[in-house]
């Protein structure tokens, strides 16, 4: 569907802001300076003079500009302008920086020797061999220079974007062309001691080549990255381990073991803890003194301590960008090779940064789960640091142990937990660059026996009930006999909710503490109640291309990466976990799943209201939409097998989503039998693309209605209640003409349907 950008607001507000009011979040990163742009800006390379002098060269939608960072406020000393583009990969060798773009002017090289006053400017554009003769060179993606003085030249106009390679050492103002790698378009390499490192992006791999003869390159090795966009790759100090990242929402930043290119072995994989989830993406990735350093569009500059490569832990962070997460919005390039050890970061909208990071090393983490009486390792426990510091709990593999850490060092709790085992948190002091082993046992839960029955409200038993208990520990079901009785054998001893259930009769819900055999009794009330988690038979039809009606848990989605548009918990008025929703997402995207090409239906199933006098539909339901309070996507109907009307229509005057309650009267003049709700979701757009819609339904109750002054039904059938409302301890109640019978059965109601008393007269 069609994509409502946000980007405007921020960059008004980039305008507005000094550059130093940006920063959202910073650890062990402390800002020099920065410099903002009238221009947008893209790649960023360091350079140093003979004399010591330090250069930031910033890549620019409209050229290159040249930047003293020795000095506060950093100064422009050059600025080279160039064909507005806005792709521009720095890289220098010598004292020659090389500049490629997608403008299609062939390769920008300035001779940096004559800073800070001038420079000087060469283009290259040199026809290269191919199978139908002679093409000029006109552009490329990105570049990479190694220490040989071999400048590769990754998805170029030639060569299908396979790299191209050239020497600048012998002419590095007249490239001399030496081979071509294989035709499989490259993003980006890096090269070291005659082995390349292609990123082919389109083909999702990370490569390995052996360039030692351009004329003959070798394949050594080839591995797919986790989300199959390879972006760039950096080579570890030692040359065993390789770092990668996918420009991806989401994704992460990969290490790999290469000492056998022909055996890649991925080692492990890195998401910033704190923006999990919120579709932020990993743009480039360098290694300095086996730290990682990591521009992230919308996250900013990250530190990953590398010293362990099967155990990437974050230990600084700088977040340049004021915006949502998500997008790509925010830091581009981040450059940490300056002797002074200053990091370059290039911020797409907000400019040059300027950092002095404070290295150090991880708290290391790194131990085993077993169990307390087998001595056996654990599979799936997880493991949490609890700290203020957010870092990703992590889930014990095969052979029971785990690996994390943490940037501040001090003594910190650790929660373990696994289903079937008593959690068991364990206190450890944590010190930078040490790694602690610890063995933590689980002691198994024991299993109980739960049973009971199920009555209705006279008492009676009732069959084919559905009762439910769940919690962290497993859902354990059963469905009562024809004597209303249920048995569960085996539930571990712990906290659950549970639940009864039947279509028809208003649901028993509570807290359950099982302790040992357990035995219940739970009475039903009269109405019709369903909060999901019991399968009650409502039904689904309609079409749509996505974002169909589903049961089940929802999870936190948000739309254009900044909105809250799916609820992270179901309504907060229930027990249980279950909605019914359009789409139980899989992403934290809510685009992925939201209401489209058609409508979608909810219909409950068959209700009798004869036995209610003043039946009350009442539910929670959550409505994201976008552009706000404009179409009318979300509705509710009431069905008879005569007719089917228009309850009630919903808009939600901003983006985001809430909880919210609907609770109104049905008409009195309705026909009482065969009775359904229908919730119809629609993209009322008709597949144009401008609306967006997600809806959550959950806590569905019909009752008893309340009966206040303003009710007709109320006043003049049956009985006539007064005072009303009732405010003291006496009410009178007078018959009419109509009421007959020997025994009749009277119930008072709150006006939420709840039961207050009941009496027999």
């Amino acid at each position: 569907m069609k994509v409502f950008t946000t980007s405007s607001v921020f960059l008004f507000l980039s305008f507005i802001l000094p550059p130093y009011l940006h920063s959202q979040s910073n650890l062990n990163m402390t800002l020099q300076d920065s410099m903002d742009y009238a221009a947008g800006v893209n790649d960023v390379w360091g350079w140093v003079a003979p004399d010591g002098s330090e250069y930031a060269l910033v890549g620019m939608d409209n050229g290159v500009s040249i930047v003293n960072v020795d000095v506060t406020p950093v100064k422009e000393v050059v600025f080279v302008p160039g064909v507005t583009n806005l792709w521009r990969d720095i890289n220098t060798f010598g004292h020659y920086a090389y500049v490629s773009s997608e403008a299609r002017v062939g390769l920008l090289i300035i001779d940096l020797q004559y800073l800070p006053d001038s420079v000087e400017t060469y283009i290259w554009s040199d026809s290269l061999p191919t199978a139908s003769g002679k093409a000029p060179f006109e552009k490329a993606h990105t570049l990479f220079t190694d220490e040989n003085g071999i400048l590769y030249l990754n998805g170029t106009n030639v060569n299908s974007g396979g790299v191209v390679m050239v020497d600048v050492k012998t002419n590095p103002t007249d490239p001399i062309f030496l081979g071509y790698a294989p035709a499989i378009y490259s993003h980006d390499v890096y090269a070291r001691d005659s082995i390349l490192y292609s990123a082919e992006i389109y083909a999702g791999d990370l490569s390995i080549y052996d360039i030692s003869d351009p004329q003959n390159v070798v394949t050594l090795g080839r591995v797919k990255t986790p989300n199959e966009f390879t972006h760039n790759a950096w080579l570890s100090d030692d040359s065993r381990y390789l770092y990668t990242t996918d420009e991806r929402a989401n994704s992460y930043v990969a290490a790999y073991d290469i000492q056998d290119p022909a055996n890649i072995i991925e080692v492990d994989r890195f998401r910033q803890a704190a923006t999990d989830g919120l579709g932020s993406i990993p743009h480039n990735v360098f290694v300095w003194n086996d730290f990682i350093i990591v521009a992230y569009y919308s996250n900013g500059t990250l530190i990953v301590d590398g010293s362990r490569p099967d155990n990437l832990v974050e230990v600084g962070n700088f977040d340049s960008w004021l915006g949502a997460h998500g997008g790509y919005e925010g830091v581009w390039g981040s450059y940490p090779f300056l002797p002074s050890g200053k990091i370059l970061a290039s911020d797409r909208t907000s400019g040059l940064f300027v950092f002095v990071p404070n290295y150090v090393r991880a708290a290391f983490l790194e131990g085993s789960v077993i169990d307390s009486i087998t001595k056996l390792p654990l599979q799936g426990a997880t493991v949490t640091i609890l700290s203020d510091e957010i870092v990703l709990p992590q889930t014990t593999k095969i052979d029971g142990t785990f690996k994390t850490g943490k940037a501040v060092p001090g003594t910190f709790n650790i929660r373990v937990q696994k289903v079937g085992y008593a959690e068991k948190i364990v206190s450890a002091v944590f010190v930078n660059g040490e790694v602690l082993t610890p063995t933590i046992e689980l002691s198994p839960l024991p299993v109980h026996t739960f049973s009971g029955k199920v009555l209705d409200q006279n008492g009676l038993p009732v069959e084919g009930a559905k009762v439910s208990v769940q919690g962290y520990h497993g859902v354990f079901e059963a469905i009562t006999d024809s004597n209303g009785e249920f048995f569960m054998n085996s539930v571990y001893q712990a906290e659950y909710e549970l639940q009864a259930g039947i279509w028809g009769l208003m649901a028993y819900q509570s807290i359950l503490q099982l302790n040992q055999n357990d035995y219940i009794i739970m009475q039903l009330d009269r109405g019709y109640e369903d909060d999901f988690d019991l399968d009650l038979g409502w039904t689904v039809s309609g079409f749509v291309t996505e974002g169909e009606w589903a049961r089940g848990i929802p999870r936190e989605q948000r739309l254009f990466s900044n909105w809250l548009c799916g609820s992270p918990t179901d309504s907060p008025y229930d027990v249980g976990s279950n909605v019914y929703s359009t789409g139980l997402g899989s992403t934290p995207n809510a685009q992925a799943d939201e209401v489209s090409g058609g409508t979608t239906i909810l219909t409950s199933p068959s209700m009798d209201l004869s036995s209610l006098v003043l039946p009350r539909i009442s539910f929670d339901y959550w409505l994201c939409e976008y552009p706000p309070n404009q179409y009318v996507g979300f509705k509710v109907w009431l069905a008879t097998p005569e007719d089917t009307t228009l309850l009630a229509e919903f808009m939600n005057p901003a983006t985001f989503g809430t909880w919210l309650t609907f609770s109104e009267k049905i008409n009195p003049s309705i026909p009482r039998e065969d009775v359904k709700i229908i919730f119809s979701a629609q993209d009322t757009t008709e597949g144009s693309g401008d609306y967006y819609l997600k809806v959550h339904v959950d806590n569905f109750r019909v009752t008893e209605g309340g009966v206040s002054v303003h009710d007709d039904y109320g006043q003049s059938g049956h009985f006539t209640v007064y005072p009303n409302p009732v405010t003291g301890d006496e009410m009178y109640l007078k018959p009419d003409n109509t009421i007959v019978g020997d025994e009749i059965s009277f119930t008072i109601l709150d006006t939420q349907g709840r039961l207050v008393s009941g009496f027999d007269i």
